[in-house]
This record gives C-alpha cells, structure tokens and sequence, in this order.
C-alpha cells in the first residue's frame, strides 16, 4: 500500500509530537521512537529542551505531572497543551455526575478502546489499581479504584512489627515464607478485585484490556487472561491528537 503525501507529512509531524502520562510513581514519554519514563524533574526538562518537540501533550494525575507542565509553561520554549475530559466524546458518556472529576488517565484509556465498538473492561495497574468498564454504546459503566501491587505490600509491611520486605515472588499460589505470603497475597487481592468487577459490570461478551506497570504481572496470572496494551494512556492521547475539534477546544 502506497502512502499519499499527506500521510507521510502527517508521519513526520507524529515524530515530533512528545507524548507524556505522568502518573503517581513516574511520567511516560513518547517521542517517534523515543520512549521511556522519568523520575526526576531535570532530567525531564533537559531532554525535552535537547529534543525540541514541536508540541508536548501531558496528561497529569501527579505532583511530578503538575510541576512539570508548569515548568514547560515558564520557561516558554515549547508549545504545550494539557490533556482534558471531554465528556459525550466520541459518544463516552461517563458515568460521574460530574465528568470534569474523572481521572484523565482513565479517560483516555477508554478513548484508546472506543474505536472496538466492543464492551470492554479496562485494568489500569500502577501505583493504584483502576477498573472500568465501556459498554459497545459507549456508556461509562463505573469503576473500582484499589491500590496497587507496591502499596498494598508496603502497608503491610510498615504497618506490622517485624515483617520482612517483600521483593519474593509474585504469584498466586500459597506463599510458604512470610513474604512470600504477603506478596502473593496482594497479587490474589487484586486479581480476586478484577474477577469480581467483572461479574458487577454484567458484560457479556467483554474484552479484557491490562496496562499499567504491574499489568504483565497480574495479566499472567490464571484466570486473568487479556489483552496486554502496554501505553494504553498514550495510545488515547495520540488518537485525540489527530482529532483537530478537541486540540482546539484545549486552546
């Protein structure tokens, strides 16, 4: 298949778009082939000033997200825009009463799978773990917030006299060492969460779509099965890129 030259100039603008999710425990870059995640401020900025992207999009659930869209707002050297909910989109009508409180993250988890026409259930797993469910119409059906893998283990851990830290195995099955029962326990907690949101949603049929950190972990376990889309976030960003009604409405 031969591309137009407008597809190749649309390539080409794809490749100088930088593409940040920035979470609780890190922010997610994409650039072209550039992709990866960063912990620290500076590092942050200095790649973005040695890339010169000719737009930064940023969806924010952080303090890091929040200091870091502000810093690239001061400084002036590259264009950005901050990702927003816009409720009724592509026919998601989010279930909150009001949709401007829903997660980004979230929302462009279901922008990402709205195109399947599909009931799907998406599983978020980072340093907290999201469920919610799309119906093939498009409507919102609610959703479960857990913590995560790291923060269910450390709560035990620092919340109990003389626990061991707990960086064993990751599996569902019996733990035979104290920490193994504890790390195992959160993946069974978790799982167990995912299963029962299932049955609350009442889908059938549904696909079941994982990303997140954790989210090769859990998806691994039995029972658990699905799709694995590593930057679903991401993926929800650069479609609504392309989407010249909505990069308007961000000004």
């Amino acid at each position: 298949m031969v591309m137009t030259e407008h597809e190749h100039e649309q390539g080409r603008a794809d490749n100088r778009i930088l593409y940040l999710d920035c979470g609780n425990s890190r922010c997610k870059y994409s650039m072209g082939e550039r992709s990866g995640a960063w912990q620290d401020l500076e590092k942050a900025l200095s790649a973005i000033d040695q890339w010169q992207p000719d737009l930064v999009l940023i969806a924010t659930v952080s303090a890091f997200g929040a200091n870091l869209l502000s810093a690239l707002e001061a400084s002036g050297r590259h264009p950005v825009r901050q990702m927003a909910v816009e409720n009724g989109l592509y026919d998601i009508r989010i279930s909150y009463p009001d949709p401007s409180l829903y997660g980004i993250d979230r929302w462009l988890t279901l922008v990402a799978t709205r195109g399947w026409q599909e009931n799907v259930v998406v599983v978020d797993a980072g340093t907290a773990l999201t469920i919610d469910a799309l119906d093939s119409t498009g409507h919102h059906l609610g959703g479960y917030i857990l913590p995560g893998l790291t923060l269910m283990r450390r709560a035990l851990v620092n919340d109990t006299f003389a626990l061991p830290e707990v960086n064993s195995s990751q599996r569902m099955t019996p733990g035979h060492s104290t920490a193994d029962a504890i790390a195992n326990g959160a993946v069974l907690a978790l799982g167990a969460a995912v299963s029962a949101s299932v049955v609350q949603f009442g889908l059938d049929p549904y696909r079941l779509v994982w990303t997140g950190g954790d989210a090769s972990l859990l998806a691994a376990q039995p029972l658990l099965a699905g799709e694995l889309r590593k930057d679903l976030v991401i993926d929800g960003m650069k479609i609504l890129y392309k989407d010249a009604a909505y990069m308007e409405s961000l000004g």
